[in-house]
């Protein structure tokens, strides 16, 4: 293990040896974390889903959401690139750089307040059980935070191997919460209670609302996705590995928060178990549990959020950046509403991500097929210079797929509306551009 050397510029193809099994770790302990179980707690008590439906609309929402993300994260894996950079190319040089980035930025640090306050609210719950005793929440977070962040900031390499620790160690954990379920002589635990879920029913308005919180959840990594796929080389291994442990994540969280939920209530599901048991040692575990839960998510928010902030202001340095973007997120963690409005706040980042994911995959697949000139992408006078370094037909279709969305009623399906509307947008304003005489089109990519 080494501090990566590397920031915004591409890796060497020497450099790029990770694997479908490496990708699979990342991202499965990603999504395997304290505020996925709090999201399938939601879409039991919040939108009224049976257990069944809101796993489904779980995993249909994270299908939407890597049938995007697979499409983007081609761009770090064809050209070792990290996504902020591929961005350069759909919303221009500056657009990326002042637009694009930021938004990463914020997005990414919220994810991390709301993983670091979350992992402190169970912690609080079990060190209540196990001692008696109140434990205080806000320096609790703060703490979780601040170990989390220092690992981010070492760099992908350290990330990596730590989360080939933590994945087994999360696996097991989570088959612990299971078991206490299965365990309990509580009737509200039941299994077959559990699973017809009586206290709620399905409607199309609830599937369809946490379909689309699922998805828009994910799609807010649109920008980034490819900073976890630029070390590896092969387009195979990167859609096997995102694809197969998104889903599964998806999955497996919203069964384990949404049984909680189901069987007590309860949106966080560690606050749940500690009434199933007063073993010690079984409390211990799920404080371990949370602990190693939270780490892989919030190392990932880190790191890209670093490489956005240093696809902002290169000067900074890869460094730099993630010491900068650490120390916020670890202040914003000393903020227990961010928690409170969780559902909230995730849905107004899926209205932006999801039309910036339509215009996105409409420039780059449709318009530039897959293919970008990366020197240009270093260059603020070269081909995506679009108008003064700004796409103006990307801003404006990310602009009317936002308002359509806020527009939408749950039950239409927003998501599906916000990235269809922007992306068709998008490639009618392009050809407005073109017809009025090229000023902010730029040429296709030869295949040469």
């Amino acid at each position: 293990m080494a501090v990566e050397a590397y920031g915004v510029e591409p890796i060497p193809d020497e450099l790029r040896t990770v694997g479908r099994r490496d990708l699979f770790a990342i991202n499965f302990t990603f999504f395997l974390n304290p505020v996925m179980y709090v999201l399938g707690a939601i879409a039991v008590v919040g939108e009224g889903l049976p257990l069944p439906w809101a796993v489904a609309a779980a995993v249909a929402g994270q299908a939407i959401a890597y049938t995007c993300l697979i499409a983007a994260a081609q761009a770090g894996v064809d050209y070792g690139i990290p996504g902020q950079v591929a961005m350069r190319a759909s919303l221009g040089f500056w657009g990326a750089r002042l637009l694009s980035s930021p938004y990463r930025v914020v997005a990414s640090t919220y994810w991390f307040a709301t993983q670091a306050i979350a992992g402190a609210l169970g912690l609080q719950a079990v060190f209540q059980a196990m001692t008696g005793r109140h434990l205080q929440l806000v320096p609790t977070a703060l703490a979780l935070a601040a170990f989390q962040a220092l690992l981010a900031v070492l760099g992908f390499d350290v990330m990596r191997y730590v989360l080939r620790v933590v994945l087994p160690l999360s696996v097991a954990l989570t088959a612990v919460l299971v078991g206490l379920y299965l365990a309990s002589n509580d009737p509200r635990y039941d299994v077959g209670r559990v699973w017809h879920s009586p206290d709620q029913h399905l409607t199309w308005a609830g599937f369809a609302a946490f379909v689309t919180v699922m998805a828009g959840a994910s799609l807010t990594l649109v920008t980034n996705v490819s900073d976890i796929c630029r070390y590896t080389p092969d387009r195979s291994d990167m859609r096997v590995a995102l694809a197969g442990s998104a889903l599964l994540a998806a999955a497996v969280t919203t069964f384990v928060g949404g049984y909680a939920a189901a069987a007590s209530g309860s949106t966080n599901p560690f606050v749940a178990l500690v009434d199933l048991t007063s073993s010690t040692p079984l409390l211990a575990l799920l404080a371990l549990a949370i602990v190693v839960q939270g780490i892989a998510a919030n190392i990932t928010n880190t790191y890209t959020s670093g490489l956005s902030l240093v696809n902002a202001v290169p000067a900074l340095g890869r460094l730099r950046a993630t010491l900068i973007v650490a120390a916020a997120a670890v202040a914003l963690s000393a903020f227990p509403s961010v928690v409170d409005h969780a559902q909230r706040w995730i849905t107004h980042l899926g209205n932006v991500a999801a039309p910036l994911a339509g215009v996105i995959l409409a420039d780059y697949l449709v318009v530039q097929r897959g293919r970008l000139d990366v020197p240009a992408l270093f260059d603020p006078a070269g081909r995506y210079r679009y108008v003064n370094g700004v796409n103006a037909a990307a801003i404006a279709a990310v602009g009317a797929g936002v308002a359509v969305y806020y527009a939408l009623p749950q039950a239409w399906l927003k998501i599906a509306w916000g990235l269809g509307v922007a992306g068709a947008s998008y490639l009618a304003l392009r050809r407005v551009q073109a017809l009025a005489g090229g000023r902010g089109v730029v040429p296709e990519v030869s295949r040469g």
